[in-house]
């Protein structure tokens, strides 16, 4: 089972420069290697080693070896999630990955050491009551990232444990939908009219704010995507937290992988569909489960609300708007 936790760096303004440059310089090389994989149709780690180790050393020689192989990792990744179709590219404040041997953190002392371009950054940061009770999991790998507007480092750090065994065989089924976010086969229905009444109201003021076209009025619609997206994330968290804790030890859910392909039934349809957030309820319900060691699983959507859970039947009559009422056995 792994975490990531988010921690706000405290930092010199010198060390802050430092790490700037350290960024600005590892977002060029990670952009020259991306353009080396995409031209030449590679995503291999070893064959783009092989190619750009040299060369971006003797370019670059501040960049530490181990912050150099990570960011050949991270640019081999994305050419692959890509399919090499697209040349990913990085910006000169995008987040930069950090291994065990360039970045050095004592949750217990609330300090890190992190490797730069002009040697080690020392920093310290504050540990959060809810993070505690991390402060035995094993660390991983992190990701350094940084806030212009702010003027504030984070450090995302992938923490491990080892999940407990699942055990027991009750299964709880989980329909996710647009009109209800989620409904359990022991008949609980998470309606998503709060969620619904939130997008209308931030759908109606960006219709408002991108007629304007101002500065001032595209800085507003990034500040409401965040706060929508935020309210929604927390409706999640809570739904997802109250069906982990019933008393089933699976959870079956509908593999919805192409569902965002099903369109052609309108404008409106589309973008309820574009915005539905099933993915992250997937997410948060699979974190949860395994901490607690529950499992989840996915199952075939097709007939999925026509087949009784009770004794297999599938007909359509079975299904009337939001009731279910099986025609062979009665559930």
């Amino acid at each position: 089972m792994e975490k990531t936790i988010k921690l706000k760096l405290d930092l010199l303004e010198k060390d802050k420069e430092t790490l700037r440059q350290t960024m600005t310089m590892s977002n060029k090389v990670f952009n020259e290697i991306a353009a080396y994989g995409f031209e030449h149709h590679i995503c291999s780690k070893v064959s783009v080693h092989k190619a750009t180790y040299y060369s971006i050393r003797s370019k670059y020689p501040e960049i530490p070896s181990s912050i150099l192989q990570g960011i050949r990792d991270v640019a081999c990744e994305a050419l692959k999630g890509l399919d090499l179709k697209k040349l990913p590219v990085s910006k000169q404040y995008s987040a930069v990955r950090y291994n065990k041997r360039v970045c050095n953190i004592n949750l217990h002392k609330n300090s890190v050491t992190l490797a730069s371009i002009k040697g080690r950054v020392k920093g310290a940061f504050p540990i959060p009551e809810y993070y505690k009770q991390y402060l035995s999991w094993e660390l991983r790998t992190s990701t350094l990232s940084y806030n212009k507007q702010k003027n504030v480092f984070y450090l995302h750090v992938t923490i491990h444990k080892q999940s407990p065994e699942p055990s027991g065989d009750r299964v709880l089924g989980i329909d996710r939908g647009i009109v209800n976010i989620a409904v359990t086969s022991n008949n609980q229905f998470f309606n998503a009219r709060n969620i619904k009444n939130v997008r209308a109201k931030y759908t109606y003021l960006r219709k408002k704010l991108q007629s304007k076209g101002t500065k001032s009025a595209k800085k507003l619609l990034k500040k409401i995507s965040g706060k929508e997206q935020r309210f929604v994330s927390a409706v999640n968290h809570c739904i997802s937290k109250e069906i982990v804790a019933m008393p089933y030890d699976i959870i079956a859910v509908e593999d919805l992988t192409g569902i965002r392909m099903n369109k052609g039934k309108g404008k409106d349809f589309s973008r309820k569909l574009n915005s539905w957030a099933f993915y992250e309820l997937e997410q948060f319900l699979s974190y949860k489960a395994e901490a607690i060691g529950k499992n989840i699983i996915k199952v075939d959507p097709r007939y999925t609300s026509q087949k009784c859970s009770r004794c297999g039947h599938i007909h359509k009559g079975n299904r009337k708007g939001h009731s279910f009422r099986c025609l062979k056995c009665g559930f």
